[in-house]
């Protein structure tokens, strides 16, 4: 490929982690006014080789080159320097600082040697409604929507005046209209000859916008694709190195079934009002809905984290109000928030202390811990949710997404819980690893277990519920079962 034509190229980047490799010989460029989607299952180095382009991480080997000259960041701001930024995946914002500070931090526009707060927020706006014109500049980011969040923290990358921006999984969190608003503004600076490289597991948005597509697989460069000609089975199996069955569920009518679960009339002043709804045993319950339609907050109320104005909650036939999370967990059921890795697993420990924290008093003995039945119970987890691990004593934060959520799952399931509460189970997750746990949740649903499966795919919900609750505006739209539905008419109830 010439290198004049090439805005910046990687050449046989590898980078290791003492022994773990985690990217080995990768080579990829991109050109001006071009969109270069990378995929992988998780774990296959994507977020490694992105943070090496920012300036996060240095390669073990290779080089960089920015408009073919070679380049060696030490840190972020040396990248932006050259014309890189990033928008990363996870929310990194100052909370109590308006929009227009988080743009511009650390870049404020001087006067003298105060900062020109006008001409500074005017500077943070023009970046802002770049992606979206609809967010207050002068509001803190603590009141804002994840979604907002989000918008605002690609504003940031923005306002480097980078010509090159890496997303990734920028559409996340974000809703049908926010999406499209990016979607509008890649193709805008991509026209204007910026380049972009791209991340996402949602591989039709891959297809949609993407010029190019690079394959990652085990930290390796293993192919490049067509957009124009590439399937999403092409991908899959490219990324996996294998067919990939997908789990597809199939709904089952379980109205004869004992009701585990029953919601009535629960409303919560500002967040939600009337939600009833019923959950059987051995059921996926989906619940959908535009992101602000309710469905975390309910969840939420449900498990005892917040309180709810007026309505019940029935548990197993029992009336008694859900004092706070430990009661719901003592009575079977349990919530997996959306925010795995802020909420959901203990980042310092290991896979067998996160897997077993909440079942600790099983393993006390007067004098000692049983660390043998520990381990047992872990192997046994480990085996049944088909976790791919080293060893139980790595590190929680050396497995992949999916596999995180397998070990969250061990945990609750080891201490018998009966009802999951699943809030964005997949979110970050790539296709094989989704399946994965799909087909995992399906087989638990076979033995019993209830689950209210809360997504923002509709595709998803669909795939994988028995009936769905729609949600808009904090109401219930509808019940229906998903046989009966399509995307096209569940996005239609979720709006009405």
């Amino acid at each position: 490929m010439d290198a004049i034509a090439t805005a910046f190229e990687a050449r046989n980047v590898s980078k290791s982690f003492g022994v773990v490799h985690a990217l080995r010989g990768v080579s990829v460029s991109i050109h001006p006014g071009e969109v270069h989607a990378i995929i992988g299952e998780n774990g296959a180095g994507k977020s490694t080789l992105m943070n090496i382009f920012c300036g996060r991480l240095r390669p073990s080997e290779g080089e960089l080159r920015v408009n073919g000259v070679v380049q060696q960041f030490h840190s972020p701001g040396e990248a932006q320097r050259a014309g890189i930024a990033i928008a990363p995946q996870e929310i990194n914002l100052v909370p109590a600082l308006t929009v227009c500070e988080n743009i511009l931090l650390g870049a404020e526009i001087m006067r003298g040697p105060a900062i020109d707060w006008k001409r500074t927020r005017e500077e943070a706006l023009s970046h802002l409604h770049a992606v979206d014109d609809t967010i207050d500049g002068a509001a803190r980011v603590e009141t804002l929507s994840k979604a907002q969040q989000q918008l605002v923290q690609i504003a940031r990358a923005v306002a480097t005046k980078a010509r090159i921006l890496i997303f990734d999984e920028p559409t996340a969190a974000l809703t049908n209209r926010e999406t499209e608003k990016l979607y509008a503004f890649i193709r805008r600076f991509r026209d204007g000859g910026g380049s972009v490289f791209y991340i996402s597991h949602r591989l039709d948005e891959i297809l949609m916008l993407s010029d190019r597509i690079s394959v990652l697989r085990d930290g390796a460069h293993v192919g490049e694709m067509d957009p124009r000609r590439a399937t999403k089975t092409d991908m899959v199996s490219l990324m996996a190195g294998r067919e990939v069955a997908i789990s597809h569920h199939v709904p089952r009518r379980l109205e004869d079934r004992p009701v585990v679960l029953k919601v009535s009339g629960l409303s919560r002043h500002g967040e939600f009002e009337d939600v009833s709804f019923d959950l059987h045993e051995g059921e996926v319950l989906g619940m959908s809905g535009l992101i602000g339609a309710g469905r975390t907050e309910v969840a939420k109320c449900i498990f005892g984290l917040t309180r709810a104005s007026v309505g019940t909650v029935e548990v197993f036939g029992s009336a008694k109000p859900i004092a706070d999370p430990a009661d719901a967990i003592a009575r079977g059921l349990v919530y997996l928030p959306e925010e795995r890795k802020q909420e959901g697993i203990f980042p310092l420990l290991s896979i067998a202390e996160n897997m077993t924290i909440a079942t600790l008093d099983r393993f006390r003995r007067p004098a000692w811990m049983d660390f043998g039945a520990m381990a047992r119970t872990v192997d046994d987890y480990v085996g049944r949710l088909r976790i791919k691990i080293g060893s139980p004593t790595d590190p929680i934060t050396s497995l992949s997404g999916g596999n995180q959520q397998k070990v969250i799952l061990g945990r609750w399931l080891a201490k018998n819980s009966r009802i999951l509460i699943l809030d964005e189970p997949t979110r970050g997750i790539d296709v094989a690893a989704k399946s994965e746990i799909q087909g995992v949740l399906d087989a638990l649903t076979a033995q019993g277990l209830s689950i209210i499966y809360i997504s923002s795919e509709l595709e998803e919900v669909l795939n994988v519920s028995d009936r769905i609750v729609v949600m808009h505006e904090g109401r219930v739209k509808g019940v229906p079962r998903t046989e009966d539905m399509t995307q096209e008419s569940l996005l239609q109830l979720a709006m009405s």
